[in-house]
């Protein structure tokens, strides 16, 4: 009996030891899994981080070429034309009147001027202060009115002007939509483009929608896109968040909620 008893507990003793060990193995299974995890979460983050890094320089750099094409093709082309009208001028054309070439001059300087001012305000619009930020979406939907055939209406009145809007995130969420709109005018084949700005006691509430062909991984703005990524840099920076519109749907559709003091 004795013996008997010395072996049931030996074999307890080593079922009890054998649980105890297979717990610690699986233990240290899922411990060591939930840092692979936690490894390749964290790498993808960095990943993404240094894409949206790329996707803002990338932006920045087509930004100084359109710039510059700007200033040749615009500004520089009108130029030329004054210089050739001086010189003309200047040869002693009998049929160039002086009333005429002054007229005319003052013509081309003011397009010259028109030209500069346009350039200066894309680089920089001027928002200053609350009423800067209502007039600049103002400006800019007026300007994509009139310089493209597309239908675009913008709800955003003066009751819905958010207070104390600092000029960083006023200049960020100026520059999400002036991006969403280049997105539907060069991809979307849209007819029409809807904007509506409200302002709640704690948050800024954006909705931006076309009729476009909607989301598709051939556009500039996709999933891996620049356009998108720009955008999601410049939200994430000032603490903003979004959703679409599923990629199945008709059209593009973007909200946005920018919490503000």
């Amino acid at each position: 009996m004795k013996d008997n008893f010395y072996i049931l507990l030996v074999i307890s003793i080593a079922g009890i030891g054998m649980i105890i060990t297979g717990f610690i193995l699986l233990q240290v299974r899922n411990q060591n899994k939930l840092l692979r995890q936690q490894k390749q979460l964290a790498a993808a983050e960095i990943m993404h981080q240094k894409t949206l890094l790329q996707a803002v320089i990338t932006s920045q750099e087509a930004e100084r070429q359109r710039i510059g094409s700007d200033l040749h093709d615009e500004v520089g082309a009108v130029l030329s034309s004054l210089r050739m009208l001086i010189e003309k001028h200047s040869d002693g054309d009998a049929f160039a009147a002086e009333e005429g070439f002054t007229e005319q001059s003052k013509n081309i300087i003011d397009r010259v001027i028109k030209n500069v001012r346009q350039i200066s305000h894309n680089l920089s619009p001027h928002i200053n202060g609350d009423l800067g930020f209502y007039d600049a979406v103002h400006e800019l939907c007026d300007t994509v009115r009139n310089s493209v055939p597309i239908r675009l209406t913008l709800d955003f009145s003066e009751e819905h002007i958010p207070a104390d809007l600092n000029n960083s995130t006023a200049m960020a969420v100026y520059r999400v939509l002036a991006e969403l709109i280049n997105n539907t005018v060069k991809h979307a084949k849209a007819d029409k483009i809807s904007i509506c700005i409200r302002t709640a006691t704690d948050a800024m509430q954006i909705s931006y929608a076309d009729d476009g062909i909607g989301f598709t991984n051939d556009m500039g703005f996709s999933t891996k896109g620049m356009g998108l990524q720009n955008i999601e840099s410049r939200l994430n920076m000032i603490s903003a968040t979004w959703a679409m519109a599923p990629g199945n749907s008709r059209g593009f559709a973007m909200d946005i909620s920018l919490p503000i003091k």
